[in-house]
């Protein structure tokens, strides 16, 4: 039985390898845009294929295999994206550099994907003018807000296949650190694949970057290159985070792509997420119960403090007619008269008493 719930983190591979399985849907239009139930969006395009389903997820994005209910006119973000990118033809999907930022090009408008931290989605213009972010965030070198430029986060180094040999000599050569510090401060890249690196080149990663020859920092990066680029992609779990080709790391589940990986993966979370969901409901609607009894008995309470107060307003108002009739009713018992005929007698001269009762000292009167 599948256990694993908690959200799964897409590293930088799996994303390049996730943009290259999901091609087919370049030149799909948009038919629909909706919220689901978790807070995801869902986006239903129709392909040459046929009609697919297009989950973003706050760390990921995939085709769905199965049928996933929305909410019913949430409006939002969601109803402002189906305004602008509804029948429109998806022109590309691109990752920017090696980070885990992903750009979908519409006709008129750029829809780029944050898949770091928080996650993010954010509406442009064709200029990069923000339309919408999801969520407004501010940092202190960019905003994400209405009517401001998007601007593309710093990456932490360079795209290694963007990189070339001589440029990557001087950058080691200069850096103060060991090999493996100096290349992760040059290079966007995982320390998984570095470490696989200098494994198969038989290289100590403790060495001092400006002790190594051209050659030497040459053979690194073309290894790393070759690493990336390998045409067999594992895919695979590990601690929470999706990889993407043979690493040397402990494989805790594998998978036949990156989108079947996110589609049981991400459905498990959203279980979870569900369940916490409904439990958070289930405590809000006891709790509900609970305030109304409580406020059903405080208005009881309330009443019942109000006729009483309203009797003893009547009582202190009647007090000498009641006074008068306690007394009637004492002479009669002194008399030897029964209750009937001491009601009688009192009721002849005026109608107060309902019900007399001398064994048990009670009578009703009415006022």
């Amino acid at each position: 039985m599948e256990t694993h719930t908690k959200t799964p983190q897409l590293t930088n591979l799996a994303l390049t390898e996730l943009i290259k399985e999901i091609q087919h849907i370049e030149n799909a239009f948009v038919n629909n845009i909706q919220t689901l139930d978790n807070e995801w969006i869902k986006m239903k395009v129709h392909t040459k294929k046929g009609d697919k389903n297009l989950i973003f997820t706050p760390n990921s994005f995939f085709i769905s295999d199965r049928s996933i209910p929305a909410k019913q006119n949430p409006g939002g973000f969601s109803a402002l994206l189906k305004k602008y990118l509804f029948n429109q033809r998806i022109v590309s999907i691109k990752q920017n550099g090696a980070d885990r930022i992903v750009i979908f090009e519409f006709p008129n408008n750029f829809m780029i994907i944050e898949l770091f931290a928080k996650g993010n989605i954010i509406l442009c213009e064709k200029d990069f003018k923000i339309i919408k972010a999801m969520r407004k965030e501010e940092w202190k070198d960019r905003k994400l807000d209405k009517d401001s430029i998007y601007k593309f986060p710093s990456s932490k180094g360079i795209n290694p296949l963007e990189e070339n040999d001589e440029d990557f000599y001087k950058k080691i050569k200069e850096n103060q650190k060991t090999i493996f510090g100096a290349t992760v401060d040059t290079l966007n890249v995982l320390p998984a694949v570095l470490e696989k690196t200098f494994l198969n080149l038989k290289i100590d990663k403790k060495k001092n970057a400006n002790e190594l020859t051209k050659k030497e920092t040459t053979s690194i990066l073309q290894e790393v290159k070759k690493i990336i680029n390998h045409s067999e992609k594992n895919i695979y779990l590990s601690s929470d985070a999706i990889y993407a080709g043979d690493l040397n790391i402990p494989k805790e589940k594998e998978f036949d792509s990156v989108n079947s990986a996110l589609n049981i993966l991400m459905t498990l979370s959203s279980n979870n997420i569900t369940n916490k969901v409904e439990e958070k409901k289930k405590i809000k609607d006891t709790s509900q119960t609970r305030i109304n009894s409580i406020n059903a008995q405080i208005k009881g309470l309330e009443i019942q403090e109000k006729e009483l107060k309203e009797k003893g307003d009547l009582i202190y108002l009647k007090y000498n007619e009641i006074t008068e009739v306690v007394n009637a009713i004492n002479k009669g018992k002194q008399k030897g008269l029964t209750e009937k005929e001491i009601a009688e007698k009192i009721n002849s001269v005026k109608p107060i008493i309902t019900v007399l009762d001398l064994k048990k000292s009670t009578v009703k009167l009415k006022l």
